[in-house]
């Protein structure tokens, strides 16, 4: 290599760090680039680190999950000193689980918004997956990531230098991103930095989205406009077509002047916009049962005795209760939410057969989404076919419909109230008394257990949120009884392992927005799942969080062989062989104890019923850490059989005794 391409102490500082001065465009002075903090009140400028901060703070953004690199590392430095803005820096163990962290911090508080920092190439590319499963499911998440310089690029460009952790010069972690995000922006001059910030946080407010923000190398430290002379940011209105939103809601209560068997079914959009209060004053109105999505479990809370909470559907996965309430309505009012396979908004069965009729549970059915309306076929009383408005804010729509509600009907509809559910709860999980204690642990009895011997001995204000893990998990647990905010899946995206890596950011969101809630966080997973982010757990261990994981230790991908033939789960004999690739082999020969010791947890291994109720009762108090003296996360590894699906799952079986 020619020694001119050596990088020097002194060229490295000039590459990576923002220079001490800087000449003036206009005059040719030079002056310090970045200036005393005390100058601010004078000069009406400050640091575009010092700037980014106080904006992130702004939105709701408490910790930021930080991964070391150079080119990332003079921003993150400005969160352990005076211009942190009140920020706290978290150093999670890669960057997949650090968005993950970041994205269960945006999920879980009303106002709290999930961000993390990475380096350039390697750091960014490895969030990426992360980063598309926040923007699935619209997530509030913002992306820092330390990116080369212009003279950095040039240089490659000019001299074919490839600098470390670049591709090919041509800004691809700014085009890789844009793919993911609601809006990307770079920045490689101070002057654009505020206007850049503030449009890519306020995006990032208004769609509930993640953002990405690139800083070129060296820019953390230039002098920039101050936040306090720029206006404040918040959500932006969305633009609303008032002829539209009129002509929605008039179709919307023509409908409600025949309907017999009204059922409201709420979805996440609810949670993400903060709608939970107008749903609950057009609840009230409409006096109908109200039911969630899965994915928008616990957008309200379950335990409200002022609406008429009647389950959570998802498709053929319901309880049989609530599968009869929504095939007997004759209009289904869908309010936010998103129709994916895993979620089974509705429309759909959960397992399509082309070989029979689809059997849509749904007659009538209006469908209310952020920015559109529409009534299908059946639920058009002038059968004129599918009604739709493709500008309709959700926000606006719920608010007029309880108004119109109040003129039209004077605060009723005429078949309010309508029908709930004909039997039994929207919880109907069995005792522990119906699983014999010497018996291995099923899906079934484990909900049952965790439910009656756990959960319940908690109040609605302190009851632990439930991380549901992609698979088998989220299906076996949907019909927990949890608060607002109580329950958080992956339903739509869906990589495994993330409810690990998301637990300290729903944690960190919890105390930081609620201001110390004390409320614990309960991770289960499947162990193919738990081995993408086991080493999370050294994060839960070093930050001192009292979490909770559970790990059904079966040895297999449950939810790939059900998606494969969940005939292997028949009793028939002999039975089809499990598929070789949903085998779980690693965690076979892993001491769970150990494993947890080592990460600075305490950990416990359970086969019978008898003994995860006899762990069980050993969770009320948190373990503390020897070394540290601060509290600790508790990992149950559950033996649970290796063939068995939850009850609400062998629909998909065809053996006859399944």
């Amino acid at each position: 290599m020619p020694r001119s391409h050596l990088m020097d102490h002194e060229r490295f500082l000039r590459e990576f760090r923002t220079p001490e001065h800087v000449v003036e465009p206009e005059t040719g002075a030079v002056r310090a680039a970045a200036g005393d903090v005390t100058d601010v009140a004078d000069t009406g400028t400050e640091t575009v680190s010092a700037y980014l901060n106080k904006r992130l703070r702004e939105i709701g953004v408490g910790h930021v999950m930080a991964i070391p690199g150079d080119y990332i590392s003079e921003w993150v430095e400005s969160l352990d000193g005076e211009s942190s803005a009140g920020l706290k820096r978290v150093h999670p163990n890669n960057e997949m689980l650090a968005t993950y962290a970041a994205d269960g911090y945006g999920r879980a508080v009303g106002d709290s918004v999930g961000c993390v920092a990475v380096t350039y190439g390697v750091g960014a590319l490895n969030a990426v997956q992360a980063v598309a499963g926040a923007y699935v499911e619209n997530v509030p998440l913002v992306i820092v990531n330390g990116t080369p310089s212009p003279a950095q690029f040039n240089s490659q460009r000019d001299q074919g230098v490839l600098w470390h952790h670049m591709f090919d010069g041509s800004y691809t972690d700014l085009r890789v991103l844009q793919e993911v995000t609601a809006r990307a922006v770079r920045i490689d001059n101070p002057a654009y930095a505020p206007e850049l910030i503030d449009a890519a946080l306020a995006t990032c407010v208004t769609e509930s989205r993640p953002v990405y923000i690139e800083i070129a190398n060296g820019m953390e430290g230039y002098q920039c406009q101050a936040v306090s002379r720029r206006q404040g940011l918040k959500p932006s209105p969305v633009p609303q077509s008032a002829r539209s939103l009129e002509e929605a809601v008039d179709a919307v209560v023509e409908v409600l002047k025949s309907s017999q068997r009204l059922v409201i079914l709420g979805g996440i959009e609810l949670s993400r916009y903060s709608l939970q209060d107008k749903l609950v004053a057009l609840a009230k109105r409409l006096q109908a049962p109200y039911v969630s999505s899965l994915l928008g479990k616990s957008a309200l809370s379950e335990f409200r005795e002022d609406i008429r909470f009647s389950g959570v559907y998802n498709g053929r996965n319901s309880q049989a209760n609530v599968q009869k309430l929504i095939s007997d309505a004759d209009v289904v009012l869908q309010l936010g939410v998103l129709e994916t396979d895993f979620n089974f908004s509705g429309v759909a069965t959960a397992d399509f057969d082309p070989n029979t009729a689809p059997g849509l549970p749904l007659a009538g059915q209006i469908d209310v989404r952020q920015g559109a309306v529409k009534i299908n076929t059946a639920a058009n009383p002038a059968q004129t076919g599918e009604l739709y408005w493709g500008d309709v804010s959700l926000d606006a729509f719920l608010g007029a419909l309880a108004e119109a509600i109040d003129e039209h009907f004077g605060g009723k509809p005429p078949g309010a109230p309508y029908p709930g559910l004909d039997s039994g709860t929207p919880w109907e999980i069995p005792a522990p008394g119906e699983y014999p204690g010497n018996d291995q642990v099923t899906w079934d009895s484990f909900k049952s257990y965790l439910q009656h011997h756990y959960l319940s001995q908690f109040q609605e204000s302190n009851q632990p949120v439930l991380l549901a893990d992609t698979g088998l998990t989220f299906y076996a647990l949907n019909n927990l009884k949890v608060p607002e905010g109580g329950y958080i899946a992956q339903l739509s995206w869906g990589a495994i392992g993330y409810t690990v890596g998301a637990n300290y950011g729903v944690k960190l969101a919890h105390d930081a927005v609620s201001h110390g809630s004390g409320r614990r966080v309960v991770s289960v997973c499947g162990d193919g799942a738990f081995a993408e982010s086991v080493n999370a757990l050294g994060t839960i261990a070093q930050l001192g969080l009292d979490s909770i994981v559970f790990v059904m230790a079966n040895g297999v991908f449950a939810i790939e062989q059900f998606l494969i033939d969940a005939d292997a789960y028949c009793n028939d004999a002999p039975p089809p062989q499990f598929a070789a690739l949903a085998d779980v082999p690693q965690t076979a020969i892993w001491d769970w104890a150990k494993l947890a010791e080592g990460f600075g947890g305490v950990g416990y291994t359970v086969t019978t019923n008898a003994e995860l109720a006899e762990v069980l009762g050993k969770l009320e108090e948190p373990p503390t850490h020897a070394a540290t003296g601060k509290p600790t996360f508790t990992l149950v590894a559950v033996h649970n059989k290796r063939k068995d699906l939850p009850s609400n799952t062998r629909w998909k079986m065809h053996c006859g005794n399944g």
